[in-house]
């Protein structure tokens, strides 16, 4: 029994809340509206990609999907302390019925760009960098609204279901599907399936009936600076969001900017792959998160950071391999552990923070989180020109593992936590 509140129930001879999410029917509406919104993002994350690839020369693929990358993340990444103040003081429904329906607005043209065949690639980086903004109010409002949900007995394995389900589909489901329809009906039609999920998704989200934050009172500017301070008093909290940078630098930025170049120059197999090698790291982050579930790790703390060890070390394998199976094999591995760090860190922001902060403090994972990605998709697309794909991927393996010794001997706030 991590939770407190297990804990004196059973002290006291009282039966424990139940523990299941699904009791709640906002809680089951929030979820399918995720799994139908990762879906459509996961398609992007291929399709984007892939349009960029075929209309540039080889030497630039990979600073030109860099680019796109870079474009896309770091508005929301500057935007993302402002998601956090505005999810604390507007309905986070109404948020994410707003921005998935901006979303839904950009992948039209996307299938535009695509069924009129431009070989411009220009259009891309604003259309990019609309979505990334938009995402830096989606994110903290998606995730500050599940508290309100489900109760404090339900919110771990809420967080995890929760994960388990967008990540299935933003790294499984999305990336299968777009690789597949990609090689059988071209990008126009993944593009066009993106849209109708998109939309299905803002209004699924319509449906959900959650309690409007309380007023603090305070402007936007006096919110940001309370949350600021909040943190900084905050150890623990300190730690975890520190660590939340790691995945974007040394993980996230070398496998987005190289897996559309490894499937057609090193394993030599078609665009499908791309969307399947996605699917398999997903698989992993799914088949991880079903096992939290039923089976919680008892030191959690201590497992977010040996996370980013075993994740490097695993990196430094699938940079090294050399034949389909064998990623696919190392990719669902790799995609087991980051359901650790995935689901455990925002188990335990959520669990350490007063609910007035939440949603700044989710905002200040986002920005962490985001932040670190313009950085791995730079590094990693300057790394893959120079030195080519395994090359970088190997050495951001090297340094995650690195970095993972690090966190094990000078975080010890974080690896204190159960």
């Amino acid at each position: 029994m991590n939770d407190p509140a297990e804990r004196a129930a059973a002290a006291a001879g009282a039966p424990p809340e139940p523990r299941n999410p699904f009791a709640s029917a906002s809680f089951t509406r929030w979820w399918l509206a995720s799994l139908v919104a990762g879906t459509g993002v996961g398609i992007q994350a291929v399709s984007v990609p892939l349009f960029i690839r075929d209309r540039v020369g080889q030497g630039e693929r990979a600073p030109a999907i860099a680019a796109a990358l870079v474009a896309q993340t770091l508005p929301g990444a500057l935007l993302a302390l402002l998601g956090g103040v505005v999810a604390d003081r507007v309905e986070r429904r109404r948020i994410l019925v707003r921005t998935y329906a901006v979303a839904t607005f950009v992948s039209v043209f996307y299938v535009l760009l695509a069924a009129a065949d431009v070989r411009a690639i220009w259009p891309v980086f604003p259309l990019a960098a609309l979505v990334g903004s938009a995402g830096a109010f989606t994110n903290p409002a998606r995730s500050s609204l599940l508290p309100a949900l489900v109760s404090r007995a339900q919110l771990q394995n809420g967080v995890i279901l929760g994960t388990m389900g967008f990540m299935a589909t933003l790294q499984f489901l999305g990336p299968t599907l777009a690789g597949v329809v990609v090689d059988a009906r071209g990008l126009t039609a993944a593009f066009a399936l993106e849209v109708a999920l998109l939309a299905v998704a803002a209004a699924a989200f319509s449906g959900i009936r959650a309690p409007q934050p309380p007023p603090s009172g305070r402007d936007v500017l006096g919110d940001l600076a309370d949350g600021l301070r909040y943190v900084a008093g905050q150890p623990r909290l300190r730690g975890l969001l520190a660590l939340s940078g790691v995945p974007g630098v040394f993980f996230i930025g070398p496998f987005a900017v190289t897996l559309p170049l490894l499937v057609p120059d090193v394993f030599g197999a078609s665009d499908k792959w791309v969307g399947l090698l996605w699917g398999c790291f997903g698989a992993g982050v799914f088949l991880g998160s079903l096992l939290l579930t039923f089976r919680p790790l008892p030191r959690r703390g201590l497992a977010v950071c040996l996370s980013n060890l075993l994740g490097g070390i695993v990196m430094l394998l699938y940079g090294r391999s050399e034949e389909l199976s064998a990623a696919a094999g190392l990719l669902v591995l790799w995609g087991l552990n980051a359901s650790v760090f995935m689901n455990y860190v925002v188990t335990l922001l959520q669990e350490q923070s007063a609910p007035q902060m939440l949603g700044r403090v989710m905002s200040m994972y986002s920005l962490a989180f985001f932040l670190a990605m313009p950085f791995g998709y730079g590094l990693a697309g300057a790394a893959t020109a120079a030195f080519g794909s395994p090359a970088t991927l190997q050495l951001n393996g090297a340094a995650a593992a690195a970095v993972g010794l690090l966190c094990l001997a000078l975080l010890r706030s974080v690896r204190a936590l159960r």
